[in-house]
């Protein structure tokens, strides 16, 4: 089976050989990569279909098993409703077609290649009239509208969460199915054996808006360190770069002290802060699924976590492995890191159980082969299931609340 891909792919994670082939900076997302590693594994064909900032025409890169098909894009695409990015897509995918194609999310990249013709399952990662309410402008109105017209078009979804799915309209309910994102093997290998912590916390977002809760969560180290002199908070992610947008709000209100704006970071660099943090503190307000806090508890770090921000509570087991708080108090926070903090038993607790209840529920050889049946059932591919019109088998694929 040949299987497309389209979508922020992160191709320096890609394990395929493309020789001295120039390979330009594209938007990258690391569970796109781990997704194509794993059909990889299992001995599929990847026409990988994404794009970068970086070229001025599309180009094709190949290797034995993963073909890359990168276009370009321009500025301010959102002014076009990433019109010529659809197009590009489009056309290359038209090029260097596959027998069924992943899009992830709902936008530009799920869009182009329903059009392609070709079978397209659509992977839906967010809630795009939520993320529009919590940021409340035109670059979001335009990524609603193109959710409203993926989500029309599409005749096969897939929601990465319970959440997702519960959000989902009764129209689209009706061809969708749960699978949850999923973690891949080679992140445990990326942290240390024993590897000691050190006396921060630390959170990972990108972005920082109402949605992601980063004032609120320096409001609340500003609380901690009160208790806790010698205690720091690293920030990692887009907008948390020194003179960052973060930063700059620290300053503003005097928050600084013991912060470290850290920025973006490779995937290895994060799974090792995390492991060597105390605490992981997700103050996210609304998430569809969570990768941070799956990497949290994958690293042997406790999360404190929002007890209404989406899928959050059921990614930490209702709080058998992870604390919930109210991610909209800073006090709220505060207080549910401290007890972690002051508490070592507690906190060691908490991390075992969330790595047994990560490994026992997302690993990536479930999650994976549950895609297989997928693409298998709409290429009539082996005796295999309808998953998407069989009620009872979409049920199934439910997460366990």
């Amino acid at each position: 089976m040949v299987i497309g891909v389209s979508g922020p792919v992160d191709i320096d994670l890609l394990e395929c050989d493309f020789g001295n082939a120039p390979i330009p900076s594209t938007n990258a997302f690391p569970l796109v990569s781990h997704f194509i590693n794993g059909l990889i594994k299992r001995g599929h064909h990847v026409v990988v279909y994404t794009n970068s900032g970086e070229l001025t025409e599309p180009t094709v890169i190949r290797s034995k098993q993963v073909t890359l098909c990168i276009c370009p894009t321009k500025p301010q695409p959102g002014r076009r409703f990433f019109k010529f990015e659809r197009e590009q897509l489009e056309a290359i995918i038209r090029q260097n077609p596959s027998d069924v194609i992943y899009a992830y999310w709902t936008y530009e990249y799920a869009w182009a290649a329903i059009e392609s013709g070709i079978p397209t399952v659509v992977s839906v990662h967010d809630n795009a009239f939520k993320i529009l309410l919590n940021q409340p402008d035109m670059f979001r109105l335009v990524r609603y509208l193109m959710n409203v017209v993926v989500l029309h078009k599409a005749q096969w979804l897939v929601a990465n969460s319970a959440y997702t799915f519960r959000n989902l309209s009764a129209s689209s309910k009706k061809k969708a199915v749960v699978i949850n994102n999923f973690f891949s093997p080679h992140l445990g290998q990326l942290i240390p054996e024993g590897t000691p912590k050190e006396n921060y916390i630390t959170s990972v977002v990108n972005g920082f808006t109402k949605r992601k809760g980063i004032p609120k969560a320096l409001h609340a180290f500003a609380r901690l360190r009160e208790k806790f002199p010698e205690l720091e908070y690293h920030l990692l992610g887009v907008d948390m770069e020194p003179g960052g947008a973060a930063q700059q709000y620290a300053q503003q209100h005097n928050l600084q002290e013991g912060v470290r704006f850290l920025g973006p970071a490779s995937q290895a660099e994060l799974m090792q802060h995390m492991a060597k943090a105390k605490v992981l503190l997700h103050p996210s307000v609304e998430e569809s699924f969570g990768m941070a806090v799956l990497e949290s508890m994958l690293a042997h770090t406790p999360v404190v976590g929002g007890k209404r921000s989406g899928f959050v509570p059921y990614l930490l087991n209702h709080g058998d492995a992870g604390v919930l708080c109210d991610v909209t108090s800073a006090a709220a926070m505060a207080t549910a890191v401290e007890k972690l903090l002051l508490d070592r038993e507690l906190s060691g607790q908490v991390a075992k159980k969330a790595n047994a209840f990560a490994k026992a529920n997302f690993s990536e050889e479930v999650v994976i082969n549950k895609h297989l049946d997928i693409f298998k059932s709409i290429l009539n591919i082996g005796n295999t299931y309808p998953p998407m019109l069989a009620k009872e088998k979409a049920e199934g694929y439910l997460f366990n609340t």
